[in-house]
C-alpha cells in the first residue's frame, strides 16, 4: 500500500479500497487523494475503519475536476457498489409534497412524492400522508381550483359543459371559461401565499371582499368567500407556529452510541413545525460523519431543500454541499451552526428528538435481541433467526391464488421487503402444496433471491403436510442455511371452532407439535408473523380481484382493447366512476371518440 500511496495524485477525487477478489470495502471523497489515503495507514484509527484495513488489497483512485464533482461522484460510486464499510442509513422513506403546476395556464394543486425540475412550486414535505391527504381536502375547498389531470383543462367535458367538480364548488370551470384567466390567476397566487406561510393575510384580504360583496348585495359571491375563510382557518388551527412567517427551515440533530446514531431532521415550513424524520446511522462515529453523508443522499432522493439548514456541527465540504443544494433547489442554499437565540433552541429540540428516538432504537433492538435468543432456544435453531420470512398462500375457491412472503427483522416489520406473487400454474387451483412450491421456487431462485437476503429463519403458515413439502422443494433447490418451521391452530380449535386453543408449531423431522408456552415471546412473534402473512395476503388478493373485476366488466365491448382498458383504469378508479361519467368526458380520453364512448356507457347500465 505505501508504494501504491506514493503514485496517488495530490488532487481532489474519489479513492476506492479493495480487497483481494476486487469487492469494493470503501468508497470516500478528498480534496487532496494522497494525503488522505496515507491518513489510514498512520496513528489511530476508528472502530469501524480498524476492521476493514486488513482487508485492503489495492486502492483505487479517480481524480475529479473540483470537490463538487468528488461529492457527486463519490454519491454515485456509493449507490453502484453499496460497500459494506461506508455509512449506511436506514430512511427509505419518500414524503409527500404539495405541488402547484405553476408553469401550466390554469395551475392546480396535488400531492406528489417525486420531485421533478418542472417548473413547478414545491411545498413541504409532510411526514403524515394522511393529514396532508386531509389538509388538501380543505385547501381545496379554500381554493378551488381545477382538478384536471391534463396539463390543459378541457379533457373532462365538452366546451360549455364543466365536470362535477364545478357543479360541487369544488373547481371554478376554466375549461368552459366559467372565470377569467385573471380571476384563476389571483386565486393561484392567493394559494401560494398561504404556503408561504402568509395565512392570515390571505383571509384578512378575503374578509374585506366578502364584506364588500355583501354591501353591495352579491350574497352568493359573499357566501361562497364565507366558506373559503372558514375552510382557510380550520387549516391555520391545525399548525403549529415555531417560527417566523413565510420561514422555511429544517433542523437537524444527531444523537449516537459507538458507531450507531438517529439524525432527526424537523421541517419547519412557513414558520410551522409539519413534521419530523428519523434516519437511522450505522458506521458513524462522528456527527459530522452522519451529517455528510445526510446531505449527500436526503436532499437528491426524498424532499426539496429550504433556503437554510440549521445544524449544531459542522460538515466536511459544507460550501460544497450549499452549492450543490443551491443548484438543485434553485435558489441559495445556506448551513449555518447557530449559537445563540431561537436557531440554538431550535438545534437542541432536534437533538432531544434525535436522542429520545436512539433510546426507543436501542431498547427495540434489546427487545429483539431476546426474542431472538428464546427464539432459537425453543425452536432449537443452529443460528440466531434476526430475520424471519412467513409465507401464506390465498386463493378464492380454488381460483385466483396468490403467495404472500411478510419479513421480521431485528424488532421491525420490514415492508419494503414484501412480496405477492401470482400463482400461474393451470394445476395450482386450490393446491396449497403446490402453490407453496412454486413460491418458494421464485423467492429462492428469481429476482427475490438477488434483491433480498436468504433469511435466517422461514415460517410456513400451516401444518406438518405443508411444512414438509417446503422441506423437500428448499431441497430440491438446494437453498443453503435456510432453517424452517411451520405454525398451525390447534387441531381442537380446528375441531370445535374455539380460538382459545394454543397454536401449534412443527419443525422438519418432528412429528409432533412443540410445546411452547402460550404467552411466551417466541410465541407471539410467531403468531404475529403469521397474522401479518394473512393480513398482507388477503389485503392484496382483494385489490387484485378489485381490479380484474373492473377489467372483466369492460373486456367484451367492442372496440376496447388491451390499450382503452388501461387508459379507462388511469383515468377512472372503478367501474361506478365510470357509469357516471359524462359520454363526452370518456370520449375525450386519447384513443376514443363517441361511438366507443356510447358503447361503454351502455355496457356498463
Amino acid at each position: 500500500m505505501k508504494e501504491q500511496i506514493k503514485h496517488i495524485p495530490a488532487a481532489p477525487g474519489v479513492y476506492l479500497y479493495r480487497d483481494a477478489e476486487g469487492v469494493v470495502l470503501y468508497v470516500g471523497k478528498a480534496k487532496d487523494l494522497r494525503k488522505r489515503v496515507r491518513q489510514y495507514f498512520t496513528g489511530g484509527q476508528q472502530q469501524r475503519t480498524a476492521l476493514f484495513l486488513p482487508l485492503i488489497d489495492n486502492v483505487e483512485t479517480i481524480i475529479a475536476g473540483s470537490e463538487k464533482e468528488a461529492l457527486l461522484l463519490e454519491n454515485t460510486l456509493i449507490k453502484r457498489y453499496r460497500p459494506a464499510f461506508n455509512v449506511d442509513m436506514k430512511d427509505d422513506k419518500s414524503y409527500p409534497c404539495f405541488r402547484v403546476t405553476v408553469h401550466e395556464d390554469f395551475p392546480k394543486l396535488e400531492i406528489t412524492r417525486k420531485l421533478a425540475v418542472d417548473g413547478s412550486l414545491y411545498f413541504g414535505p409532510f411526514t403524515d400522508a394522511g393529514a396532508a391527504r386531509a389538509t388538501l381536502s380543505w385547501l381545496e375547498r379554500a381554493f378551488p381550483l381545477r382538478r384536471c389531470r391534463k396539463p390543459v383543462p378541457g379533457g373532462r367535458g365538452r366546451q360549455g359543459r364543466p365536470c362535477l367538480d364545478f357543479q360541487m364548488g369544488r373547481c371554478l370551470g376554466p375549461c368552459s371559461e366559467e372565470v377569467t384567466r385573471d380571476e384563476y390567476g389571483r386565486i393561484v397566487d392567493e394559494l401560494v401565499d398561504f404556503l408561504k406561510g402568509n395565512g392570515k393575510k390571505v383571509v384578512s384580504t378575503l374578509c374585506k371582499r366578502m364584506k364588500q360583496a355583501s354591501g353591495e348585495m352579491r350574497y352568493e359571491e359573499a357566501a361562497r368567500l364565507r366558506d373559503r375563510v372558514a375552510a382557510i382557518e380550520t387549516v391555520l388551527e391545525k399548525q403549529d407556529v415555531v417560527g417566523n412567517p413565510g420561514e422555511d427551515i429544517d433542523v437537524l440533530g444527531f444523537a449516537g452510541s459507538g458507531d450507531t446514531g438517529v439524525l432527526t431532521c424537523l421541517f419547519i415550513r412557513s414558520g410551522m413545525l409539519v413534521g419530523r424524520s428519523d434516519t437511522v446511522v450505522r458506521g458513524a462515529s462522528a456527527p459530522a460523519q452522519a451529517l455528510d453523508a445526510f446531505l449527500s443522499k436526503h436532499y437528491r432522493e426524498t424532499v426539496p431543500p429550504p433556503p437554510v439548514i440549521l445544524c449544531l456541527e459542522g460538515v466536511d465540504f459544507s460550501h460544497v454541499h450549499e452549492e450543490l443544494l443551491s443548484e438543485m433547489g434553485g435558489r441559495k442554499i445556506s448551513i449555518r451552526k447557530p449559537t445563540r437565540g431561537r436557531g440554538l433552541r431550535l438545534v437542541r429540540l432536534a437533538a432531544e428528538n434525535a436522542s429520545q428516538a436512539l433510546r426507543e432504537m436501542l431498547s427495540r433492538e434489546r427487545d429483539a435481541r431476546t426474542i431472538i435468543e428464546e427464539l432459537q432456544e425453543v425452536l432449537k435453531l443452529k443460528h440466531p433467526p434476526a430475520r424471519i420470512e412467513c409465507i401464506d398462500i390465498s386463493h378464492t375457491a380454488g381460483r385466483e391464488t396468490y403467495g404472500a412472503t411478510v419479513v421480521w427483522e431485528k424488532g421491525r416489520l420490514v415492508k419494503e421487503h414484501y412480496r405477492l406473487y401470482t400463482i400461474g400454474s393451470s394445476d395450482t387451483g386450490g393446491d396449497d402444496f403446490a402453490a407453496l412450491s412454486e413460491v418458494i421456487e421464485r423467492r429462492f431462485t428469481g429476482t427475490s433471491s438477488t434483491l433480498m437476503p436468504i433469511p435466517d429463519l422461514l415460517l410456513v403458515d400451516g401444518g406438518k403436510g405443508q411444512l414438509s413439502r417446503v422441506v423437500k422443494t428448499v431441497d430440491d433447490y438446494k437453498v443453503k442455511h435456510l432453517q424452517l418451521a411451520a405454525i398451525s391452530k390447534g387441531r381442537s380449535a380446528k375441531r370445535s371452532g374455539v380460538h382459545t386453543v394454543t397454536d401449534e408449531i412443527y419443525l422438519p423431522g418432528r412429528v409432533n407439535p412443540l410445546k411452547i408456552e402460550k404467552h411466551s415471546a417466541a410465541m407471539h412473534i410467531m403468531q404475529m408473523m403469521r397474522d401479518e402473512a394473512h393480513r398482507f395476503a388477503l389485503s392484496s388478493h382483494r385489490k387484485r380481484r378489485s381490479k380484474d373485476d373492473l377489467l372483466s366488466r369492460l373486456d367484451g365491448i367492442v372496440g376496447v382493447g388491451p390499450t382503452r382498458r388501461r387508459a379507462l383504469l388511469t383515468h377512472f378508479r372503478s367501474i361506478e366512476e365510470i357509469r357516471i361519467a359524462p359520454e363526452e368526458e370518456i370520449a375525450s380520453l386519447k384513443g376514443f371518440n363517441r361511438s366507443v364512448a356510447r358503447r361503454i356507457k351502455e355496457s356498463l347500465q
